[in-house]
C-alpha cells in the first residue's frame, strides 16, 4: 500500500524521496517521526494532491493550509472510492468531509486547542484506553457532527474534560477520514525538545532539596510533575509514560488500520537489526573520585560482553587504559564541563575534546554528556556538538530519581532542529537519558520498571552508571541483573556511535515498490551495509519471498496488535535489493 504523506506548509522538493525542502518545523517534526517509524512514504507537495491521489492508498495531511478546489474535490473521490485521508492538525478546507466543523471566537478566528490531554473510555484502532491522558499540544478546537465517531475527548491541562474531541473518524462510501485534532508534529517538538534553560524549575513536593540547586536537563521538560508522572517503585513518583512515543504508536496504529481496511499490504523497516524489540545503551560517567573502580568496571563489562560509551573529562589512568577501551569496542565520549559563566563556547568544547585525544591517544571522540546534567539554554549547545563532530548526545535526561524515565516523552533517538538551517536537523543524535546513576539512584525495581516501558515502546534504553556503582555489593549486583534482564527482554547493548551508524543508513533507505494482484515487488537501497535488516509486511495472510535466486518462507509475527509477515536480509552498501513477496491466501496463526 502506498501512504503519501504531505506537509501543507512545503512548496519546494529537495529530490525524490526526501521530506520537502521547506516545511514548517512542526511539520517537518512530524514528517521525521513518520520517516523513523519505517513506513516507506511517497512525500507529496499540496500542489501534486489532484494527480497523486489516484496511486495512494492512505494519505497524511500535516497541519494547516488551504487545499483548493480541485485538490478537495480529487480527495472526495480519493476518500469515497476506498481511500482513507488522516488530516493531522487541521480539517483545512474540507471539514465536512471529516464531520467536523472548526470553533471560531467571536471575531472569527479559529479556536486552538494549546495545550492539554487527550483520553478515551474504550480502546479503538487508534487510542488505548490503557494509556490514560497523554499530555499534546496544538490544532485546532471542532465540534463532531452526529455520524462521526469520537476516538479520544480533549482535556484541558488541569486534566479537566472539554467539549472537543481529539480524535475523529468518518466512514464516507468505501473510505475513511480521521481526523487528529491535535498537531502531533507540535506535540513531538514540544515534548521531545523541551523549553530553554536559565534556571531550575520549581521542583515537585517529593524532591530532594539541594543546598544549591543548578539547572539541569530535567528542567527544560514540558511535562507535568503531577499529571504526566506515576508511582515506580517504594512510591517514588517517575515519567513512566513515553508520551512522545505513545503518540507515534497512535499514527503507526492509524496507517496500519488503514490497510488493514483496505485489504493490501503495508511494509515497515523494522528499528534495529535481527528484528530485536528494543535497544540498550550504557554510558559512564567516569569521574576522578571514582577512579578506583574504573578498572573493576571494565573488567565487568568484558565479562558481559556489554560495549558502552565511556564520557571521561580528566585521565586519571595510563592511555593504555583507554586505547584498551577502544580495542574491545566501547566508544570514548567528553564529559564536558561547562564553563561557570557561560554554558559553552566553541573553544571550551573544542579544546576539552583535544585534550581527551591528546592524552588518551585516541582520535574518536564521538558522544558528549554534560557533566552533571547541568544544562543551560535551549539547543545552541548542538551547534558546538556538531562543529567538533560529535555524533551523539547523552544528557537529555532527568538528573534526580524523580525526574527519571522519559522526561522528554521518548526513549527513541532523534534529530533537534537546527535554527540556521531550517530545512534540515541537526546530524547529531540525541539519545533520551532514561535513568541517571541506575542501580545506584534509580533502584532495581525502578530501573526493571522503566526498561520493560522502554521495550514497549520499542525505544533505546540509556542507562548513566558512575564507577562508584561497584563500590556496593548490591549495587553491583542490581547493575549485573540489570544488563541480564534488558538482553533476557532482546534488547542487545550497543555503544552509540554504532546505533547512530544504523539509524543514519535505516533514515536514508530509497525504496521502489510495485503491488501486483497476490504479490509485491520491493527494491531497497542503502547507501552503507545493514546486517540482518528487519522488514514487516503487515498482512493477515501467510506468504513467500523470492530473494534472488532464494526462495524464503515468511515467517508470522504481530506488532502493534496487527498480524504481520517478518524477513531479516542483508543489505549491501550502495547495492539494490531486489525483493518479490508472494501472498498464500492462507491467515497467519
Amino acid at each position: 500500500m502506498r501512504v503519501g504523506v504531505c506537509p501543507m506548509s512545503a512548496t519546494v522538493r529537495v529530490a525524490s524521496g526526501v521530506i520537502p525542502f521547506n516545511a514548517r518545523l512542526y511539520e517537518a517534526f512530524a514528517c521525521y517521526r513518520l520517516l523513523h517509524a519505517g513506513f516507506l512514504v511517497d512525500w507529496l507537495l499540496p500542489v501534486e494532491l489532484p494527480t497523486r491521489l489516484p496511486h495512494l492508498g492512505v494519505l497524511i495531511t500535516i497541519g494547516e493550509g488551504t487545499l483548493g478546489e480541485e485538490a478537495r474535490l480529487a480527495l472526495y473521490q480519493f476518500v469515497e472510492g476506498g481511500g482513507v485521508w488522516i488530516a493531522v492538525g487541521s480539517p483545512l478546507d474540507a471539514p465536512d468531509l471529516l464531520g467536523v466543523e472548526p470553533q471560531r471566537h467571536p471575531n472569527g478566528t479559529l479556536k486552538r486547542l494549546g495545550e492539554g490531554y487527550a483520553a478515551t473510555e474504550c480502546d479503538n484502532p487508534l487510542f488505548r484506553e490503557a494509556w490514560g491522558l497523554l499530555h499534546a499540544f496544538g490544532g485546532v478546537a471542532v465540534s463532531a457532527h452526529d455520524e462521526t465517531h469520537l476516538w479520544a475527548r480533549w482535556y484541558d491541562p488541569h486534566g479537566r474534560e472539554t467539549p472537543f474531541p481529539a480524535i475523529t473518524h468518518r466512514s464516507i462510501g468505501a473510505g475513511h477520514a480521521i481526523l487528529y485534532a491535535v498537531h502531533l508534529g507540535e506535540t513531538f517538538a514540544r515534548i521531545q525538545l523541551g523549553r530553554a534553560v536559565s534556571e531550575p524549575t520549581l521542583a515537585p513536593t517529593d524532591a530532594l532539596i539541594e543546598s544549591e540547586a543548578l539547572p539541569r536537563a530535567e528542567d527544560a521538560t514540558r511535562l507535568d510533575w503531577y499529571l504526566d508522572r506515576a508511582p515506580c517503585s517504594d512510591g517514588q513518583l517517575c515519567f513512566t509514560k513515553p508520551v512522545a512515543d505513545l503518540w507515534a504508536e497512535s499514527l503507526i496504529r492509524a496507517v496500519l488500520w488503514a490497510g488493514q481496511q483496505r485489504g493490501e499490504v503495508v511494509p515497515m523497516a523494522w528499528y534495529y537489526p535481527a528484528l530485536a524489540p528494543a535497544a540498550a545503551l550504557l554510558s559512564v560517567a567516569s569521574e576522578p573520585e571514582a577512579a578506583g573502580y574504573e578498572l573493576s568496571l571494565n573488567h565487568l563489562l568484558t565479562l558481559t560482553g556489554v560495549r558502552g560509551v565511556w564520557c571521561l573529562s580528566e585521565l586519571v589512568h595510563h592511555p593504555s587504559f583507554y586505547r584498551d577501551l577502544v580495542k574491545r569496542e566501547h566508544e570514548i565520549g567528553v564529559r564536558f564541563q561547562p564553563d561557570p559563566d557561560q554554558f559553552c563556547r566553541t573553544s571550551t568544547l573544542q579544546g576539552q575534546i583535544d585534550n581527551l585525544r591528546r592524552f588518551t591517544g585516541v582520535r574518536a571522540i564521538t558522544a558528549v554528556q554534560v557533566a552533571e546534567l547541568a544544562w543551560r539554554g535551549s539547543l545552541e549547545f548542538y551547534t558546538f556538538a556538531e562543529n567538533a563532530q560529535l555524533l551523539s548526545d547523552l544528557t537529555r535526561g532527568g538528573y534526580h530519581p524523580h525526574a527519571s524515565g522519559f522526561t522528554f516523552g521518548t526513549a527513541h533517538p532523534f534529530r533537534a532542529p537546527n535554527p540556521a538551517r531550517p530545512a534540515e536537523p541537526y546530524q547529531l543524535f540525541v539519545f533520551p537519558l532514561i535513568a541517571y546513576r541506575a542501580a545506584e539512584w534509580v533502584n532495581a525495581p525502578h530501573a526493571n520498571l522503566l526498561l520493560e516501558q522502554t521495550v514497549k515502546s520499542h525505544g533505546v534504553y540509556h542507562v548513566t552508571v558512575r564507577p562508584s556503582v561497584l563500590s556496593s555489593p548490591m549495587q553491583a549486583d542490581a547493575l549485573m541483573r540489570l544488563i541480564g534482564r534488558a538482553r533476557y527482554l532482546g534488547a542487545e547493548w550497543h555503544p552509540a556511535h554504532e546505533l547512530t551508524r544504523w539509524l543514519n543508513a535505516r533514515l536514508n533507505l530509497r525504496y521502489k515498490m510495485q503491488t501486483l494482484p497476490g504479490q509485491l515487488e520491493l527494491c531497497l537501497l542503502s547507501l552503507s551495509t545493514m546486517h540482518r535488516f528487519g522488514l514487516l509486511l503487515f498482512t493477515p495472510l501467510r506468504g513467500w519471498a523470492n530473494l534472488g535466486e532464494h526462495q524464503t518462507e515468511l515467517q508470522p509475527a504481530e506488532y502493534y496488535g496487527y498480524p504481520c509477515l517478518t524477513l531479516e536480509t542483508d543489505l549491501v552498501e550502495k547495492t539494490v535489493r531486489e525483493m518479490r513477496f508472494f501472498e498464500v491466501g492462507t491467515a497467519a496463526a
